[in-house]
């Protein structure tokens, strides 16, 4: 027996629409079939079927019909059962999706299913459905780290089940016989396929599946939500191409529901399944502070009006203050050499924190703290008190475990961009200074725009990079690590009232060398540390802002790589230095910072296998000692310059 996918096609004038549609109410499979094992989509976990791991088709109780599928399970850790529906191998990221089904949950029981994120299952979960045997249904993400939505179901009796999610500005509602029970912001706006798993102890029913996929004409916009008036505000946003002609035109037009303004674009040729991205001829005026919603439009494809255009607008909301900062997310995570799925997650996750120049001070998308912990096996040699009083603090209690701003959850370029554009209004500034290459004073100067409570100021000392291999799980080098908190791990109750401003002076020493489990040594020297200040909610643990401050100053001590070899001549020099060095093998940055942290120079320098040779004017500089920064490849060299 064979199940249906139903792929509808609309012909229109000049461009053709997919829209994907799977639908099974299992009557056309006879009573014990597996569904894996007769269909050609259905399919399981393993890719096992017509096994303990693949679901019989059972007429015992049905919503519709005479036939359905029962689920259950008595093993400790659930299944054996775990069906997968693939949706066709695609991820579907904007558009209008809807998963609808009727569940028949025995009373005391329980049902469990997931929508996965990605084509390869078991990588990145979308959602978790977890109807509990008290009777409440709970979305979270995976693993329940972050609850979206709570409420409740009718156990003991059918009943409809939809998740209807508006992909393209990532609404997701949940809805149980036609009532609208809730919506939420999900952390992985992105779905590829359903898995139905029963957890112990559960006893449940499904049938009437249906999964529907719209896609998006115009599937995003590149607005701000949150500006600084006065400002002009540039409209922009992405065509996609769904259907199987090219789009040769097209018009936007936006709306702010006083004023309407359209903009033309021909002369194009964007093909099936391609995007294009656009940007409006009209600016949207916001001289004050005030709050904007817009209407944006795609309209006249190939210059026809009876093109599907589903998807095609979009509702925008725009609000400017009188001041507001870029929010910088801060990941604080949980990790160990001798944890081995550390080993396994660890170096994806420092590719994300790498593409979003992490604990970058001057273009950072986000800011990170590693804590080494003490377990599973032998204490990590970067383990100290500070983390003890982290972990204590968080609940950690098993490791890989990442945290962005002050919550548990997924790791992923959408979650960090949803926490990057939240508002905030809080100006953080500040020096960090070591004089004598071991000792370091940081001061640092917060002013709050709005009210903060509950705060409280941490000031973290970071290590770039170092080489271990003392661990038992193969990693070799570590970025980002904790050394110590200033003044303590309990950071510094403060007053962030609006119109406050709070300052703050902290200071330690160091020792480098043989960095043991307990202390708070340095592997490779302040040279090779960042500052990294943050404000918290101690209540709710949110972290409000978060922001890397270089050290600068003084005879900064760092292993070199061989490949550093950074001479600056003539030092001490009047006008001009030149700054040689051996090849290096990636895009290459110089900054220079005065003796009080202020960056006076940045030049940028391109891969070579040469040695390179580079002028900089230091005419301008008023006399002093001045730190020079080359950083590539996560590999640091400071030295001193002194300008005569």
């Amino acid at each position: 027996m064979k199940n249906i996918i139903l792929l509808l096609f609309v012909f229109l004038s000049t461009t053709i629409s997919a829209q994907f549609t799977f639908s099974d109410d299992f009557e056309s499979y006879t009573a014990g079939d597996y569904i894996g094992e007769e269909s050609d989509v259905w399919t399981t976990w393993s890719g096992a079927t017509g096994g303990t791991e693949d679901v019989q088709v059972t007429a015992d109780n049905a919503n519709s019909g005479t036939n359905s599928t029962f689920y259950s399970s008595t093993a400790a850790n659930g299944g054996p059962q775990d069906v997968v529906l693939p949706f066709g191998g695609q991820v579907f990221s904007s558009g209008d999706f809807t998963f609808s089904a009727s569940f028949f949950v025995n009373p005391n029981a329980g049902a469990y299913f997931n929508l996965q994120a990605e084509v390869e299952i078991g990588q990145t979960w979308a959602v978790d459905c977890n109807m509990n045997e008290d009777g409440t249904i709970v979305l979270s993400t995976g693993g329940g780290g972050t609850v979206f939505l709570s409420s409740t179901y009718p156990a003991g009796e059918w009943f409809d089940l939809t998740i209807d999610v508006d992909l393209t500005i990532n609404n997701w509602s949940l809805i149980i016989n036609g009532e609208n029970l809730g919506s939420f912001i999900n952390t992985e706006n992105e779905i590829a396929s359903l898995d139905i798993f029963p957890l112990t102890g559960h006893q449940f029913y499904v049938d009437d599946i249906v999964v529907e996929h719209v896609p998006a004409l115009l599937s995003s916009l590149d607005i701000p939500s949150y500006v600084q008036s006065p400002i002009d505000v540039e409209i922009a946003g992405t065509i996609f191409n769904y259907g199987n002609e090219p789009i040769n035109s097209f018009d936007v037009v936006w709306t702010n529901g006083t004023d309407t303004y359209t903009s033309n674009y021909a002369g194009l040729d964007i093909a099936s399944m391609s995007t294009y991205d656009f940007v409006c001829t009209d600016l949207l005026e916001m001289p004050n502070p005030t709050i904007e919603n817009i209407t944006v439009t795609a309209e006249n494809v190939n210059g026809t009006t009876d093109f599907d255009d589903l998807n095609a607008s979009i509702d925008h909301t725009i609000q400017s203050y009188e001041f507001v900062t870029q929010k910088i997310p801060l990941y604080e995570h949980f990790t160990s050499n001798t944890c081995v799925p550390c080993a396994t997650f660890n170096p994806g996750f420092q590719v994300l924190l790498d593409a979003n120049n992490v604990n970058d001070a001057n273009d950072a998308n986000a800011n990170a703290i590693k804590f080494q912990v003490d377990y599973p096996g032998a204490a990590d040699q970067s383990y100290n008190d500070d983390v003890a009083v982290r972990s204590l603090y968080y609940q950690v209690l098993g490791v890989p475990t990442a945290h962005i701003d002050g919550s548990e959850t997924g790791s992923s370029q959408t979650n960090l961009d949803a926490r990057a554009a939240i508002p905030c209004f809080l100006d953080i500034t500040g020096t960090a200074v070591s004089v004598n290459g071991d000792d370091i004073e940081v001061n640092v100067s917060i002013t709050s725009y709005s009210d903060y409570s509950n705060s409280k100021l941490y000031i973290a000392i970071v290590e770039n990079q170092y080489d271990n291999n003392l661990g038992t799980n193969g990693e070799t080098e570590f970025f980002q690590v904790h050394r110590k908190m200033l003044p303590t791990s309990a950071g510094v109750s403060v007053d962030l009232s609006e119109g406050s401003t709070i300052q703050a002076t902290e200071s330690t020493t160091f020792v480098t060398g043989e960095v043991l489990a307990g202390s708070f040594d340095l592997w490779q020297g302040l040279g090779n540390c960042v500052v990294v200040v943050f404000v918290q909610n101690d209540i709710t643990k949110e972290i409000y802002q978060s922001k890397t401050i270089d050290i600068t100053g003084g005879l900064l001590g760092i292993n070199e790589n061989e490949n550093f070899d950074f001479q600056i001549m003539p030092n001490p020099a009047n006008d001009k230095v030149s700054m040689r060095f051996k090849s290096i093998e990636s895009t290459t940055e110089i900054t220079i910072y005065s003796i009080t942290g202020q960056l006076v120079a940045k030049v940028q320098v391109a891969k070579s296998l040469a040695e390179q040779t580079i002028p900089v004017d230091i005419s301008s500089f008023e006399p002093g000692i001045y730190s020079v920064k080359m950083q590539a490849d996560k590999h640091t060299v400071v030295r001193q310059l002194i300008k005569q």
